[in-house]
């Protein structure tokens, strides 16, 4: 048996002479039509590195600069730091010269108050070096000399001495003083010593 289909044969291929051709050409112009875009867009990705890469090359050549102006500066502020701790330096040494410098005169003035409470020293020479005075004279015995050590010990005024004494031939003692000029540390550092025999 023979079966025939009459309704579905003439639709079948009627729908495939439908169908549309594409031209055999069109895929090569999309494959250019693609690497020109890469290329565009490798150009345009290429040009903005450029750009940036000569912003930022500006950019370091200003902040160089920026960098050697500023190190001018601070050497200039480095020398000026150095005089400036020099002066103060300085100025401190000044101060404390001042501070501690005795003037001849209250020197003297407290020297004369040692030897006046001090009885039978005689003074013969006095030389002042700076805060260094020294002297010499002679007393007639040794409690004289001690006692005048210690009136020059308790004015304030004469630290550090050095007494070296020598009797003579008519029985008086020469000595020889060497000792330290400056001020009391404290204002109430003043005591009246007793002098005398």
């Amino acid at each position: 048996m023979i079966k025939v289909n009459l309704i579905g044969t003439g639709r079948k291929k009627s729908k495939a002479v439908t169908r549309i051709a594409l031209p055999t050409n069109f895929v090569p112009i999309l494959l250019i039509l693609i690497v020109l875009g890469f290329a565009a867009a490798g150009y345009w990705w290429y040009t903005t590195m450029n750009n940036q890469v000569a912003d930022l090359d500006s950019k370091i050549n200003q902040a160089e600069t920026q960098k050697a102006a500023l190190e001018n500066v601070i050497k200039q502020d480095q020398i000026y730091e150095s005089r400036k701790k020099a002066l103060e330096n300085r100025v401190k040494v000044i101060e404390g010269l001042q501070k501690n410098q005795v003037s001849p005169v209250v020197a003297l003035d407290q020297l004369s108050e040692a030897v006046e409470r001090t009885q039978y020293v005689w003074l013969s020479n006095l030389d002042q070096n700076n805060a260094i005075l020294t002297m010499s004279g002679t007393g007639t015995s040794l409690n004289a000399i001690a006692d005048f050590y210690s009136n020059l010990t308790a004015t304030g005024y004469f630290k550090n001495i050095d007494v070296s004494n020598a009797q003579d031939n008519a029985g008086n003692f020469t000595f020889s003083l060497k000792c330290e000029c400056s001020p009391p540390r404290s204002s109430g550092g003043q005591t009246s010593a007793a002098g005398g025999n």
